[in-house]
């Protein structure tokens, strides 16, 4: 089933709109936040190795609120997208899909996300597996920013803008099938709520905006 979205996306969502299930758009996206909330671990402990011992019910508290707000936030991002391409493909170009079978095929197009997922996860594992904060509040956001500048991160940044360019890719045909418009149409509807996010994850790689 993966490998036809892949492969040929306008098939895929051929088939999908006619079966707008949720189950699977859901575990994928499921799927980006285990990753991600998996992925922080590392930060999270060596940000622990520069506090207080006493501090530690504290931190074990504030680590699973982020986690499962993490997964809360994903699952937010997703309707937020599948929410601007209806509103747009409705407002724009009188689509006549509706809501739920826009996020539906919308939750497929974050596949390639899985994949950034896992890079930065892996980049988190190997810059941060031996790396110890410095105790002194002071020196802490010098600190992080030598680490953000490491190539590792920019990698993973660069690999983040190719995977949501791949997404809008794939959620260009999602949004044709769900909102039965005619490609260029379904192109301009994602370009919006896209272009957006490109620009700051730009930001995020490079401090551009």
């Amino acid at each position: 089933m993966v490998l036809r979205l892949l492969t040929n996306p306008d098939a895929f969502f051929a088939e999908r709109a006619e079966d707008a299930s949720l189950v699977g758009p859901a575990f994928v996206v499921l799927l980006v936040a285990v990753i991600g909330a998996v992925g922080s671990y590392p930060v999270l402990r060596a940000t622990v190795s520069a506090l207080p011992p006493e501090a530690g019910p504290f931190v074990t508290v504030v680590q699973a609120i982020g986690a499962v707000f993490g997964v809360v936030i994903t699952f937010v991002v997703w309707a937020l997208y599948a929410l601007a391409f209806h509103l747009i493909a409705s407002l724009a170009f009188d689509g006549e899909g509706t809501f739920r079978d826009t996020l539906a095929v919308v939750g497929w197009g974050f596949v390639p996300t899985v994949f950034g997922s896992v890079a930065s996860a892996v980049v988190n594992f190997l810059v941060f597996s031996d790396v110890r904060f410095p105790t002194d509040p002071a020196r802490i956001g010098p600190f992080v920013r030598e680490l953000r500048a490491r190539p590792e991160f920019l990698v993973a940044g660069l690999l983040g803008v190719v995977f949501l360019l791949w997404s809008a890719f794939l959620w260009t045909f999602a949004v044709r099938h769900a909102e039965r418009l005619d490609l260029r149409e379904a192109a301009l509807t994602v370009a919006g709520p896209v272009t957006v996010a490109l620009l700051l994850r730009l930001n995020g790689v490079f401090g551009v905006v």
